[in-house]
């Protein structure tokens, strides 16, 4: 997989280029050499992720003005990447999200796992899948170019049970200015898995001050109510009358309120407005200034939204509110309620799902 020189694969389809670019990206801390892979489609966007944390790395896209800027979130170099906490567009396993307790039961058997300073078992942590070098194979058809990056998570890895394969395919479209994120994961004992991509984007372009410029259509009537420590308690409440009802365009704005915490900020889990499994428009974020817009759609049932509430300059120089993240998956500590969306995994019912980010211009 790994090779110490500049590897291109391209091919000419209607006078235009698309192709896969590999390039070195450094070394580990233990010297394991990872690789950067950069997509180019036929309309000329770009999309790069690294092996480290299978880590989205960039996205360039045009504005208005066929300008093509970066819209994720970046850091400089693969140590930065490894010293992070923010977990640049990795992405996060086993578990995604906040488990209370740092346990959960499944099927009458106990299970602990490891708990943070508060008590909560959180993305895996401290050895989630964004700390791993995964696996990668690259690939080209008639539609997409693109790769699939595995791993294998042993029984008891982060102390939950069942050996798990995982694959996730990162697929640009030759033709449109879209990418798709695919998950899969296999187990040969219950055992549960929530699987995201912690992406976060500014489509003003990585590098602008603030998202106050963006609007943002979520079909999504209700959210996950929480406890002080941010863990689901079961309820999912109207988003009428709240910060967090997007149904309409509207910026994101972190208001004084008992919602949003002090300091006000977004971190919460919204309920998407459809039947669990269909793949549909869940959103359409718009930003007004360079007139790129994000059309998401999903299989998963809910997101993660969140307003880079905590950046505070000491990373690549993100700034507070300088970028969203918008993470598809299923709800936080759903293993504890009954009546969240199953996060259950089973021997010969494999779990799979897909999220697309379509760009345009306006």
């Amino acid at each position: 997989m790994h090779r110490a020189f500049v590897f291109v694969l391209c091919c000419v389809c209607g006078g235009a280029q698309a192709g896969i670019t590999v390039q070195p990206f450094g070394r580990t801390a233990g010297g394991t050499p990872v690789e950067r892979v950069t997509l180019e489609n036929e309309r000329g966007m770009r999309l790069a992720f690294i092996d480290y944390g299978a880590t989205l790395v960039a996205a360039e896209v045009p504005d208005r003005k066929g300008a093509r800027r970066n819209v994720l979130l970046k850091l400089p170099d693969l140590a930065a990447y490894q010293r992070t906490n923010r977990r640049f567009a990795a992405v996060m396993g086993r578990y995604a999200g906040r488990i209370g307790g740092a346990r959960f039961t499944l099927d009458g058997r106990s299970v602990e796992l490891v708990p943070n300073a508060k008590g909560v078992a959180l993305h895996g942590d401290p050895d989630g899948y964004d700390r791993r070098l995964w696996r990668r194979r690259d690939f080209a058809d008639a539609a997409s170019i693109g790769a699939v990056y595995s791993i294998v998570s042993a029984d008891g890895d982060q102390r939950f049970p069942g050996r798990v394969e995982v694959s996730v395919t990162y697929r640009l479209l030759r033709k449109t200015n879209e990418f798709r994120i695919e998950y899969a994961a296999s187990t040969d004992a219950p055992t549960v898995i929530n699987l995201t991509n912690h992406a976060y984007f500014n489509l003003a372009g990585e590098g602008t001050r603030g998202i106050a410029s963006h609007r943002f259509a979520v079909r999504a009537g209700r959210y996950a109510a929480t406890d002080a420590k941010r863990v689901p308690n079961g309820v999912l409440a109207s988003v009428a009358g709240t910060p967090l009802d997007f149904r309409k365009p509207a910026p994101m704005i972190a208001a004084p309120s008992a919602l949003l915490g002090d300091p006000p900020g977004f971190d919460h889990s919204l309920v998407f407005d459809k039947p669990e499994g269909v793949f549909a428009l869940v959103a359409v974020i718009d930003e007004t200034a360079s007139g790129r817009r994000m059309e998401v759609r999903t299989t998963e049932p809910s997101l993660q939204l969140n307003d880079g509430g905590g950046f505070d300059g000491s990373e690549n120089g993100y700034r507070r509110n300088d970028g969203f993240a918008f993470e598809t998956q299923h709800l936080p500590d759903s293993p504890n309620h009954a009546n969240f969306p199953s996060t259950a995994l089973y021997p010969g019912k494999p779990f799979s799902s897909v999220t697309s980010y379509r760009f345009s211009a306006r």
